[in-house]
């Protein structure tokens, strides 16, 4: 019978832990039913005043697929007001 220490199970669980972070990637994105994403507006929000909204291409960096500008999803963030 194989004795671990605690040591090397924190050790185990570390190493374990960023082999699945690293695996996982940085740019994976959602989709529209994840992020509760309807083709329009909710309370006066919409995706064209989301900061995650490419308008060029009229996609999102948070939801997968193509994506109506009236649209609005769950990760809606506002764009901060410029100056």
């Amino acid at each position: 019978m194989k004795v671990t220490t605690r040591r090397s199970f924190f050790q185990y669980m570390a190493i374990l832990g960023l082999a699945t972070f690293s695996t996982t990637p940085l740019y994976a994105k959602g989709t529209k039913v994840k992020y509760l994403y309807q083709d329009t507006p909710k309370d006066g929000k919409q995706c064209s005043d989301c900061m995650h909204f490419i308008p060029e291409t009229n996609e999102c960096r948070m939801v997968e697929g193509s994506i109506s500008p009236d649209g609005w999803c769950a990760a809606f963030y506002k764009l901060p007001e410029k100056k």
